[in-house]
This record gives C-alpha cells, structure tokens and sequence, in this order.
C-alpha cells in the first residue's frame, strides 16, 4: 500500500508541469517585450571606458588625435575640466572621490563618444608637507614655552593638539599661538581648553597647505578644585541726644505756650486758683549696634563658575496700565548671602579669582506701603592670589552726625530759661564692613573621613521632666527622648514594672541608636 503511494508522485509532478507550463511561456513573453521595446529606442549604451588617476591639488593633461567639440563632467565639485584649443584639454583634482567624463570628438555628424571614469586620490606631497610644517611648529612652541610639551598631529583634515601645559595661562597662550598660524586670528574658545577652535582661513600657504580644526586635547596637571572661603563682616554703632522742653500756662485771660518738642513726659503740673501751667521735658539717650558676620563656602572646579545663595525672597506688587485697563504683577526680590566666583589655576598654586559677594537684608523703616525695604552689601572685582592667601576685596569705614536745634528768639538765649524754650538733638552713626576672601586648592575626602557628626545631629528632644519642669527646649546628649513613640513605650514600661523617676537610663533597651537612625 506505501509503494502504490509513493509510485504516484511522479505521475503528479508531471501534471503540475504540463499545467503550468502555458503560464511559464506567459511570463517569458512579458519579460522580452521591455528588451525589445528598449533595443528598439536605444542604439548604444556608452560606459567608461578607461579609468584615469588624478591627485588632489594635481593636474593631468590629454592630447586627443581629433578635435573636441564638447565635453560633460558628472560631478564638477570632484575635479576641474579645461580646454585648451580644441585637442589638449586639463583635468585638475579638486577633491578625492571618482566621477565619469564624457567627451564628443570629430565631427557633429559622425561624432565618437569617449567616457573615462577619473579617480582623485589624496596627495602624499601635501601630507608630508603638512607634517613638516606641524613639526616646525611643534618645535618652536615647546622651545617658547620649556615648562610644557606639546605634539601636533595632522589627521585628514583635523590637527590634534596634545600634550600637557604648565598651567592654564601657558595652555590658553599655545592655544592662541598655534589657532593663529592657521590662520585663525579671531577664534573664540568661550575658556574652555578642552572645546575644539575651527579655522576660518587657509593655512599661511593656501596653495598647498588645505583649511584644518584644531582639536584642543592639552591636559593641565594639578588640583583643579577650588574651595572658596568669604567673610563678610560689618559693624553699626549710632548714638543720639535729645533735649527740650513744652510748656502751657493761663492766668485769667492771659494764656502762653511753648511747643517745640512733640511728645515728652510731664515734669510740672500747678493749679491755682486764677490759673495753672503745665510742663513738658522730653530728655532722651539713645545708643543701638548692629553686627553682622556671614562666611559662605564654596567649592567648585577651575574655569567653571560657582554660585552659592542663602537667603529668601518677598513680593512686590506692581501695578501696570492706566484707567479702567490697570493689570497688577508680582515680582520677587531676594535677600540673603549671595556668592559668584569663577577661579582660574594658573601656576601651580597661583589662583585668579572672578568673585562678586553680596548681602542684603530686610529694612522695615524703608518700607512703602507695606513692602520692606532692604540694605545691600555688595562687591564685584578680579583678584590674584596664592593658595591660603587672604585678600580683602571691598570694605567701608563711614561715619555720619547730625545735630538740630529750635528755640524761640530772645527767651532760648537766656541761661536757665533755655531749656525750656529750645529743643535740641544730635545723633551720630559709624558703620564698618569688610570682606575677605580666601581660595584654597582641595580634593574630594575619602569615606573613613567625612565627618560623621553634622550640625543638627547632637542636638535631641528633651523629655517631659525637662520639657514641662524644667522649661528646657532640648534635651540632654546622652538620652534620645522621641515624644512620637514615648507614651506606648511608658505603658509597656509601666505593665513591666520598670517605669522610673530616671526613665531614660533604664529605658536604653527599647532603643536602637545607630548611624543609621533610631528604632520604630
């Protein structure tokens, strides 16, 4: 029975041929008639014929047999034809790539068509001239700068610096040295030595020498963190004197004041029976000091900017627009500690600073219509120091004193009667600020040692014997009261029978005080 099955599939096969065999032909038709259709239009299909070498920056020139009375070029961005009469022509490299060219010779009437596929190639010759010249140069920079060493590498169209600089006044000087003998007089690298800086001219020999980017890979050893400390300090001392005197009296008819001083205290009083009189002195002291002292840090690295800031911020309203068309807006202005500063390592230890300070506080005795006021400190400059050094960039030693005197004519010259017919004030203010800056070069600290104990962690709860009896707002260093689990734990202490006066001592079991926190 399996060998009649397999007997008849053969006999299948050659069913499914003559079958298909009418659609095979169909197919075979539909394929040639694009082939006959093309033969019938197309004469002649003209491919390249000879393959000719030109270098870049090089010519070549043909001396043909016949006249040429018309040429065409695929790519002209590739290479350059010229004529020369009718049978000499120039193919001039332009740049490396390949393309077809294709000229017509003889007569219009019976032309013949040759097409050459033309290669440019790179040039060798400009390479090692390029070398050369690099090499000069690389020679001259290392001479000019002896604490440094450089290499210039020409790759394609790029040139590769590297090497290594003293610091970053000698890396930004070869910079700018090699960026001009490329022609690039006018570059930009934004102060960054690592950026690439593209050359907008040919090099000094245009003819041989091609336009080229400047890639900056210079390393600068050495620390290149700064750590910036500022201190702003300032000091206000005022002081003022008033005296004067008011009085009132009336006899009979007869009524006399004295009002000079506005507010003061009562000193006399009398009654009589035609009568009375009253009297005012105001005598006043007044010394007040202010002192300020705000020391920001900041880290960060050379060349960068840093910005440090500490303070807040309040709203000022503003009002926009006329009439019926008023629109109000809010703007916000800042207060606090503010710090700017980008260093610069340029020898070593030797350090420029760009650093603009600034402090400002709220002023409530400038206040309009509810909005503060505020007294600002600030300083911008560029300084150079060394390392630990500490320069002083900005301070102030101002001094003010103002006196004012009323009396009435005649009687507040007279000895005695003067104080109580003149008033009189002087008041004096001395103010001293001073701001010190000191950068220092630093590095990251290693894990065994950062501190362990930050500002806020010593400082604990205090329990409710401290709290309610004592008055104490903190608790003591030894014991972590945690007012958020104390009552459930008192219940269970209390059930166990170990609640005590000095409960936080016998309680330590319960608490787990770790680096990484506290228990449930």
């Amino acid at each position: 029975m399996a060998l009649s099955k397999l007997s008849l599939i053969p006999r299948k096969l050659a069913l499914l041929a003559i079958l298909a065999s009418p659609f095979m032909n169909l197919v075979q038709v539909e394929a040639q008639e694009p082939k006959q259709k093309v033969s019938g239009l197309v004469e002649e299909i003209v491919t390249a014929e000879v393959e000719l070498e030109v270098s870049m920056r090089r010519s070549k020139i043909l001396r043909m047999q016949k006249d040429v009375f018309r040429a065409a070029v695929a790519d002209p961005s590739i290479l350059e034809f010229v004529a020369f009469g009718s049978k000499e022509i120039e193919i001039i490299g332009k740049q490396t790539g390949s393309t077809t060219v294709t000229m017509w010779l003889g007569n219009e009437q019976d032309a013949e068509l040759l097409s050459m596929l033309v290669t440019v190639v790179k040039d060798d010759g400009v390479d090692a001239q390029r070398r050369f010249e690099y090499s000069e140069l690389q020679a001259m920079v290392n001479e000019m700068f002896p604490n440094s060493r450089i290499q210039l590498i020409p790759i394609a169209d790029k040139v590769i610096l590297r090497g290594q600089a003293r610091d970053e006044e000698e890396a930004v000087e070869i910079t700018s040295i090699v960026g001009e003998q490329m022609g690039n007089n006018n570059y930009n690298n934004g102060g960054n030595l690592l950026g690439n800086i593209t050359a907008s001219e040919p090099f000094p020999d245009a003819s041989t020498l091609p336009q080229a980017r400047l890639i900056n890979l210079l390393d600068i050893p050495g620390e290149k963190q700064v750590l910036l400390k500022v201190r702003i300090a300032e000091l206000q001392r005022s002081a003022s004197r008033e005296l004067g005197a008011d009085f009132q009296g009336s006899f009979k008819e007869f009524t006399f004041a004295n009002g000079l001083t506005g507010a003061g205290n009562a000193l006399l009083t009398g009654t009589f029976s035609e009568g009375g009189f009253d009297v005012v002195l105001k005598a006043l002291v007044g010394n007040g000091t202010a002192k300020i002292l705000s020391e920001p840090n900041l880290v960060v690295l050379s060349g960068e900017s840093a910005t440090f800031l500490s303070g807040g911020e309040f709203a000022v309203p503003t009002v926009v627009g006329v009439g019926g068309a008023q629109a109000a807006t809010t703007s916000f202005r800042g207060f606090g500690t503010s710090v700017d500063f980008s260093p610069t390592v340029l020898d070593k230890d030797r350090i420029r600073l760009r650093v603009a300070p600034s402090f400002t506080t709220l002023n409530k005795s400038n206040s309009v219509n509810g909005i503060p006021g505020v007294d600002s400190r600030s300083t911008s400059t560029v300084v150079e120091m060394r390392e630990g050094q500490t320069f002083a960039i900005a301070g102030l030693i101002q001094e003010q004193q103002a006196s004012e005197s009323s009396r009435l004519p005649f009687l507040g010259e007279v000895p005695g009667l003067n104080v109580l017919t003149e008033s009189k004030s002087v008041s004096r203010d001395e103010s001293e600020l001073l701001i010190l800056v000191s950068p220092e070069l630093v590095h990251p600290l290693e894990p065994d040692q950062a501190p362990q104990i930050l500002p806020g962690m010593e400082v604990t709860e205090p329990n409710d014997l401290d709290f309610f009896l004592f008055g104490d707002l903190e608790g003591r260093a030894e014991s972590h009261h945690r007012s958020t689990v104390w009552p459930l734990y008192k219940s269970r202490m209390k059930r166990c029978g170990y609640y005590e006066m000095d409960k936080n001592h016998k309680s330590k079991k319960y608490y787990l005080n770790g680096s990484h926190g506290f228990s449930e």
